[in-house]
C-alpha cells in the first residue's frame, strides 16, 4: 500500500521528468555535488500489503541504476574525504556524488558491495555500534512486526492507554504510521519507556530486523579502497533530545568503539534520522568540537558552494524504496524539487 502524499510527489516527479521542465531550471538549482542516503540494499521484496519500513530499502539493480545515471549525467563518483575537499577548496570544476549508508547492516556487504566494487565506486558506512553488537535494537522493524502479527495493539502515547484495531492492511498502515511518529515526538526518556512496554505487551513472534555487518565484513570492504567508515553513534537515539553529556557520548564513544574493535578512526558522523527535529545547530556544533570533519543530516537538498561552511549540516537525497526509478533520481539531483519546496531554503542548518 503505497501513501497517498508518496503518489502525490512520484506524479509531480514524472511531470518534471516528463515535461522537461526540470531542465529550464536545474542550471540554477543544481548544485556542486550529491550526497546519497541509502540503507538497505536486499533483492527481496519486503511484505506486500503491509510494509511501512520498505522505504529503507532499494534493490541492487536499482543501486546499479543510479550509479550508472549519475555517471551519464556527469557526476564524478568521489570519497567522503574528497566531497569535503572539493567543498573547502572551492573546487568546482565538476560535479560529484557519494553513497552513503546508515547503520550498518550485512545487507551492504553482500548486495552494494558487489555493485560498488563492479563500478570502482567509493561509498561510506556509517556505523551504529549498538545496533552491530545488539545492545540497541532496531525499534522500528520490531514495531513493524508488532503491527503485522496482532490484530490490536495496546499503547500509551501520552494520553492513556488504549488498543488500535489493526486487522486490515490499511488499518495496520495506521496504526503503525500513529505509533511511529508518536514515538519520534517523544522525548527520549518516555520513548524508550513506551517502546518497553509495547515490546513487553506485545513481544514480536518472529523478529525481522535484519542482520548487521560483521568485523570481517567490514575489514574486507575497508581493504578494497572504496569503504569510509564514519560514526552513528552508540544507540541511535534523535540526539537534540539527550542532554549534553549523554549527547558527547554517544559521538565519542562511537568513534572509540569503532576504533577499538576495527581499527579504523572515524573521522565523519551521520544523526540518526537526521531531519531538522533530531539534529540542529547544538548537534552541528557537538560534531565539531569532537573533531568530525563532516557530518550529514537527512534534510533534503543538493550540495551548494556555500556548505564549505557548514560541513558538519550537509544535506543528502535519500534513495527511497518507494522512489525506485530513474527519473526520479535525475530529476532530484537536479536539485529543482527542493528550490520548488518553501520549507527547504537552500542551506538548511537551523
Amino acid at each position: 500500500m503505497i501513501p497517498i502524499q508518496t503518489r502525490a510527489r512520484r506524479a509531480i516527479l514524472s511531470a518534471l521528468y516528463h515535461t522537461h521542465l526540470y531542465r529550464l531550471l536545474e542550471r540554477q538549482t543544481r548544485g556542486v555535488g550529491v550526497i546519497f542516503t541509502l540503507h538497505h540494499t536486499r533483492p527481496e521484496p519486503s511484505r506486500e500489503k503491509f510494509s511501512p519500513n520498505r522505504i529503507l530499502e532499494i534493490t541492487p539493480s536499482f543501486l546499479d541504476e543510479t550509479i550508472r545515471l549519475t555517471q551519464r549525467l556527469g557526476y564524478r563518483a568521489v570519497s567522503l574525504d574528497e566531497c569535503r575537499r572539493r567543498l573547502v577548496e572551492r573546487d568546482v570544476r565538476e560535479r560529484f556524488v557519494h553513497f552513503a549508508m546508515d547503520d550498518g547492516h550485512a545487507d551492504n556487504y553482500t548486495h552494494a558491495f558487489p555493485v560498488f566494487r563492479k563500478h570502482g565506486v567509493p561509498f561510506t558506512i556509517y556505523v551504529c555500534t549498538g545496533l552491530l553488537d545488539g545492545s540497541a535494537r532496531q525499534w522500528w522493524r520490531d514495531l513493524e512486526d508488532v503491527v503485522a502479527e496482532n490484530d490490536r495493539v495496546e499503547v500509551d502515547l501520552g494520553d492513556g492507554r488504549s488498543e488500535m484495531v489493526c486487522r486490515t492492511p490499511g488499518q495496520k498502515h495506521r496504526t503503525f504510521e500513529q505509533i511511529y511518529w508518536a514515538l519520534r515526538r517523544m522525548p527520549h526518556d518516555s520513548q524508550m519507556r513506551t517502546l518497553q512496554d509495547v515490546f513487553t505487551r506485545h513481544p514480536p513472534q518472529a523478529p525481522s530486523s535484519p542482520p548487521m555487518l560483521s568485523r570481517e565484513m567490514i575489514q574486507e570492504m575497508h581493504d578494497s579502497g572504496l569503504l569510509t567508515v564514519g560514526a552513528h553513534t552508540l544507540t541511535h537515539p534523535a540526539l537534540s533530545k539527550l542532554p549534553p553529556d549523554a549527547l558527547l557520548e554517544e559521538m565519542e564513544e562511537s568513534r572509540s568503539r569503532i576504533s577499538d574493535s576495527l581499527g579504523v578512526e572515524p573521522t565523519h558522523f551521520s544523526y540518526p534520522y537526521g531531519d531538522a527535529g533530531s539534529a540542529g545547530p547544538r548537534e552541528f556544533e557537538a560534531a565539531r568540537r569532537v573533531g568530525f570533519a563532516t557530518a550529514v543530516t537527512n534534510r533534503k537538498g543538493v550540495l551548494h558552494p556555500e556548505h564549505r561552511n557548514h560541513l558538519h549540516a550537509l544535506p543528502r537525497i535519500s534513495l527511497n524504496g518507494d522512489y525506485q526509478r530513474t527519473r526520479y533520481v535525475e530529476v532530484l539531483v537536479s536539485g529543482v524539487p527542493f528550490w520548488l519546496d518553501p520549507s527547504l531554503p537552500r542551506i538548511n542548518v537551523v
